[in-house]
């Protein structure tokens, strides 16, 4: 049996490659002629994707409705023109269920990709803290102490910067458990800074999240050594943005 186990939002990305060579004489915007289009799984599958990468597995429960992530990409600069999303309604009662019949005791690791779709509440994610060995968080949620039985909290600085957080409560109880990440510049925890091993030319940012909490929760599952697993997320999520669309880690655990 897997011993780590992924819960979260998940959804299908499709990328619209094409050309931008005039504006639009009707208004001022550019007329995109469209050459190719691609598509991955994207949120908590593509989290799911990036722990397959790097040789291990999990367990993983999503919810069943689909919500897609269309964007539209000039293919010379792969700047994304716009991203139009189709996020249906997701039944939550589905994800109660779930959760009720899990025994988190079979799971030494459980990862949460909480894009805030409406597939997990607060009470349910404060359930999952308190019958986890181990859990790490990625969440779209404002930040207040249902968060404060979660093990680590990987944010991005504009997540942290959110003025509906709890200001307070983050930076007095949780400065031990938040790893705020600050792009190119690397992370911070613990008030220090980790860089990346080296400078990093970005040509694609989009699941980039996903590949740093993946690879800072599974290094950590491994090796118990937090400070160890945020330099290698750093390093497998600088890989990442070097590449063009969705893209996996070169690096291996096992």
């Amino acid at each position: 049996m897997n011993k780590i186990l992924l819960l979260g939002d998940s959804c299908i990305d499709v990328f619209i490659y094409g050309d931008c060579y005039r504006l639009n004489p009707e208004a001022p915007t550019p007329v995109f002629t469209e050459k190719y289009r691609i598509q991955f799984d994207g949120m908590a599958s593509n989290v799911l994707k990036n722990i397959q990468s790097l040789g291990l597995d999990a367990d993983f429960i999503t919810q069943k409705e689909e919500i897609i992530k269309t964007r539209y990409v000039d293919q010379k600069s792969n700047y994304i023109l716009f991203r139009i999303d189709n996020d249906n309604h997701i039944n939550h009662s589905k994800s109660i269920s779930l959760i009720d019949s899990l025994d988190f005791s079979n799971y030494d690791l459980t990862i949460i990709s909480d894009y805030d779709k409406g597939f997990l509440n607060k009470n349910e994610l404060e359930t999952i803290f308190t019958n986890s060995k181990l859990s790490f968080i990625d969440t779209k949620k404002p930040i207040d102490t249902w968060i404060k039985t979660a093990s680590f909290i990987k944010i991005n600085e504009a997540e942290y910067t959110n003025p509906k957080n709890n200001l307070d409560f983050m930076s007095t109880e949780l400065n031990d458990k938040l790893i705020i990440t600050l792009g190119e510049f690397g992370a911070k925890y613990n008030n220090k800074f980790y860089k990346p091993p080296k400078e990093i030319l970005v040509r694609d940012v989009v699941g980039a999240g996903d590949s740093f909490l993946a690879s800072l929760a599974c290094h950590y599952y491994l090796y118990k050594n937090i400070e160890d697993a945020i330099n290698f997320a750093n390093l497998c999520a600088g890989q990442v943005v070097s590449k063009k669309g969705i893209a996996f880690p070169d690096e291996k655990l096992t």
